[in-house]
This record gives structure tokens, C-alpha cells and sequence, in this order.
């Protein structure tokens, strides 16, 4: 889609900085001289244009404070910070045509995004919450492996696995740990 700038960025333009550069910073209304409010786990192109997925830093004031928005769905906008070089975009009567981000540099969660299509998805964030009460709701060793292969999509072997495995580090404690 056309953002309110007037630019239009093409399907495949992405695939350059996420390959050579990795996942953006997050950022809160583009603060990228403050401290980054979390960070993207997934940044990728599907059919609808860049797709992240990431976590906000819990204990980082702002991200607290952004997280009750999206929570609250007072906030839900997404909005990216990039570098483009001469070649990578047309530019026409209405706008530029971007075929090619040279960088992305960040994407931010804001107040007003510039493209309307850009949001969060508030489910999700609603979502995660979620699955912290459920998992605070977890009481025995079955819970845990139920949760581990409802919620993470692990199957039966893996799940029994990696409890079993879990069992006996924490029974072991850390190296060098002293008990008093």
C-alpha cells in the first residue's frame, strides 16, 4: 500500500537487509538515541509486507509502560526507520516507488504509523498474557509437560525429554552453587 509520505514499498524489498543486516532494533516513536524497548525475535516478508515478531524488555519502564497500551489497545501501530541508496527507489509524481531497503535500521512501535496497514497484532499481546497466567497456574510435572506440548507445539517424546532432562539440572543445581 501507498503510506502517507506517498511511498510504496514492492514486495521483495526486504529480502537484501534481513539477509545482510539481521533484525532491526525496537524502538518506541522512532527514540533511536534511547534505550531499545525490546527486541525482534522474526523479521520477515510474507504477502502483506514486512512481518516481525518480537518480546519487550519487561523491567524497562517504557516497555512496561508500551506494553499496558498494546495491552489496553491504546497503542498499535508499527512504523520502520531505514536507509535507501540511489537505484533503490523510482521516484514518480505521487511518490517513490521503493524496490530495495538498503538498511533497516529499526521498527518502532508508535502512535501514528505513516502506512495504516502497519499494526499490532492486539490478539497476540492479549495472547501472551495469557499463557503467563496459565503458566503461573502450573502446579505438577504433568501440567508442565501438558503446557510444553499444547503451548509450544513439542510432541509427546520431546516433551517427556526435555522435563526429564529439566529434573535433573535443577536437582543438581548450578556448577559452583553452595548450599546453605
Amino acid at each position: 500500500g501507498v503510506d502517507s509520505y506517498g511511498d510504496t514499498i514492492v514486495r521483495g524489498a526486504y529480502a537484501s537487509t534481513l539477509r545482510n543486516n539481521g533484525k532491526p532494533k525496537m524502538f518506541f516513536n522512532h527514540n533511536a538515541y534511547g534505550l531499545p524497548i525490546g527486541k525482534w525475535i522474526k523479521a520477515t516478508e510474507d504477502d502483506h509486507g514486512l512481518f516481525v515478531e518480537g518480546e519487550l524488555t519487561m523491567g524497562n519502564r517504557q516497555a512496561e509502560d508500551v506494553h499496558a497500551a498494546l495491552k489496553h489497545g491504546t497503542l498499535d501501530g508499527l512504523s520502520i526507520g531505514y536507509y535507501l541508496k540511489k537505484g533503490d527507489y523510482d521516484e514518480t509524481e505521487s511518490g517513490r516507488i521503493i524496490k530495495k531497503v538498503h538498511s533497516l535500521v529499526e521498527v518502532s512501535v508508535v502512535t501514528f504509523p505513516a502506512d495504516s496497514a502497519a499494526r499490532v497484532d492486539g490478539a497476540s499481546v492479549k495472547a501472551d498474557d495469557l499463557m503467563i497466567e496459565t503458566v503461573n497456574e502450573l502446579e505438577t510435572i504433568r501440567d508442565f509437560e501438558r503446557f510444553l506440548r499444547d503451548a509450544g507445539g513439542l510432541s509427546k517424546g520431546l516433551t517427556m525429554a526435555l522435563v526429564s532432562r529439566a529434573k535433573t539440572i535443577f536437582v543438581q543445581g548450578e556448577p559452583g552453587m553452595s548450599e546453605e
